[in-house]
């Protein structure tokens, strides 16, 4: 079946914002403005110049500052945040677990903090720390930069447990600005420490860094702005693609037909799990499909579109009767509800070489084997365990490094691979994207069965692979943002999100989203001069 895919258009992007950086990327960029002639320290100055900003900017009314200082680089960051805290007249307290000697850049913030503050120095001991923790109305974490790529052990962590249990006793929590990055996140891999302090914002600096785009680093950076410091890396084909929404569909055709939009067969919902297969039919409607055929266990047919009269609904028992609705698709979803039994293997078998566009979700993965989607146009949708199952490792280890995992998902298997949760990745043979939409209102049982149906219309609309799935998951995520908003995060459930998916589809409506914003550009042009050493 012969099928003219829809125009998709996809919105301007800020180059700044397209793309994600790994920490020998980023350093090497900053050995490159050196070795141009930027200076070091007016790089930082620029730095902890953008970090007070959006302190100010989050908390205009904060009047003590605590700020962490390690004896790197990211805390020459924390010595400006505190000098420009200090000069606009903020009460500040230096804290660490020791009294660091500073180098290079970060020895030139000392000296000019001390010359505005002669009497200023870092606390270490712990009572002294812990009363200032709790008085403090912003705390800024400039202990680690992005080096940092193994467990807080020590005194660092010592001082990281009491910070927590300080902060933990406070009546009303300070604020928490990260520099550059919460310190215990991995700048490369996003796996987070557990000494961690999640931020409630986190600048970062000079481009945006891949760990902080996906999985539990999400949720510990909070808010997330890049401050560029009028210095990006320029384009890259090595770094990862980031995806920021609004995307759309041209018009339809004024003569278009229901052929025209392609046929979907849902082959879906052993017996008890007929919701499942439902969610994904009408997901796939809610898409744009022409027609949605729903092959499910026969002891539900008679029931399953009531409500929803458009669907086609066939109880299956046979690999023939499979089949034979599959010649009437242009693509084919399965796996939503589809159990493990002998029905379940009788459905996954007939279909699994079935010539057609296929989304493979839920009980169908437990079904794979290696290089089984090889050769196919297939997209795999896994959560953190079933991908654990896949690779035989467990979902810590997905989590911990979770673009490393979607893109051993796509090799071992040949397929695409949509690995969600928080900046849900996209992985394909020579691709590798992040969405940076999302809601938490979409932790909810069916929600993934709804993006297996999204993901199956857009593939038998006949679009390529990878931008079906870019358009699929930025569509849910940004229907899940829809719905949080207009009636809030908790309580939420999978079906709610259809009246979403169409408004977002048709255009209508703007979530907020909860990716990224770039930080003003940087007032102060005297960037040039001795380089002392690098940041």
């Amino acid at each position: 079946m012969s099928i003219a895919a829809p125009q998709l258009i996809r919105p301007t992007v800020d180059p700044a914002l397209a793309q994600a950086w790994s920490v020998e990327a980023i350093q090497a960029h900053e050995q490159a403005l050196f070795a141009g002639g930027v200076d070091a320290y007016g790089l930082m100055e620029r730095a902890g110049a953008a970090a007070f900003a959006e302190l100010r900017d989050r908390w205009p009314a904060a009047r003590r500052v605590a700020v962490l200082v390690g004896p790197g680089q990211n805390g020459g960051d924390g010595l400006v945040i505190a000098r420009l805290a200090q000069q606009a007249g903020l009460a500040i307290d230096l804290l660490g677990w020791s009294r660091p000697t500073f180098h290079d850049s970060a020895a030139h913030a000392w000296a000019a903090l001390s010359a505005a503050a002669p009497a200023i120095e870092v606390q270490a001991e712990p009572a002294a720390a812990d009363a200032a923790l709790r008085a403090a109305d912003v705390v800024v974490d400039a202990l680690f930069g992005i080096g940092l790529s193994r467990a807080i052990e020590g005194k660092a962590a010592e001082f990281l447990r009491r910070a927590q249990a300080a902060l933990s006793a406070c009546v009303e929590r300070p604020g928490v600005l990260a520099v550059d990055l919460p310190s215990g996140v991995d700048a490369d891999t996003g796996a987070v420490d557990p000494l961690t302090l999640a931020a409630d914002r986190t600048v970062t600096f000079l481009g945006i860094k891949r760990g902080l785009t996906t999985g539990p680093a999400v949720a510990a950076c909070g808010e997330r702005v890049l401050a560029d410091l009028g210095c990006p890396p320029g384009a890259d084909q090595a770094a990862i693609e980031l995806l920021h929404g609004g995307l759309r569909f041209a018009p339809r055709a004024r003569d278009g037909h229901k052929g025209r939009y392609g046929t979907v067969l849902v082959a879906a919902g052993n017996r008890g799990m007929s919701g499942a297969a439902r969610l994904a039919a009408e997901a796939a409607l809610r898409a744009g499909a022409g027609k949605v055929i729903v092959a499910t266990h026969p002891d539900h047919a008679a029931t399953l579109n009531i409500g929803r009269p458009e669907l086609i609904v066939h109880g299956v028992e046979t690999a023939h009767d499979l089949l034979r609705l599959a010649a009437q698709a242009t693509s084919v979803v399965v796996g939503p509800g589809l159990g493990r039994d002998a029905w379940a293997v009788t459905v996954w078998r007939a279909l699994r070489d079935c010539p057609l566009p296929l989304v493979v979700d839920a009980d169908a993965l437990r079904l794979l084997g290696p290089n089984s989607l090889r050769e196919r146009d297939a997209v795999i949708t896994p959560h953190p365990g079933e991908a654990a199952t896949l690779l035989e490792c467990d979902a810590a280890a997905i989590n911990a490094d979770r673009l490393g995992a979607a893109g051993s998902l796509a090799e071992r298997l040949g397929c695409g691979v949509v690995l969600k949760g928080g900046g849900s990745v996209l992985a394909d043979a020579d691709r590798l994207v992040v969405c940076q939409r999302g809601s938490p209102a979409l932790a909810t049982a069916g929600t993934g069965d709804v993006l297996a149906g999204l993901l199956g219309a857009l593939l038998g609309m006949g679009l390529p692979r990878f931008a079906a799935m870019e358009f699929g998951v930025c569509l849910h995520a940004e229907a899940g943002e829809f719905e949080a908003e207009a009636r809030g995060e908790w309580g939420m459930a999978a079906s709610d999100l259809f009246g979403a998916i169409r408004a977002r589809l048709n255009g209508q409506g703007e979530p907020g989203g909860t990716g990224w914003r770039r930080a003003s550009p940087p007032s102060d042009d005297s960037l040039r001069g001795q380089d002392d050493g690098g940041r």
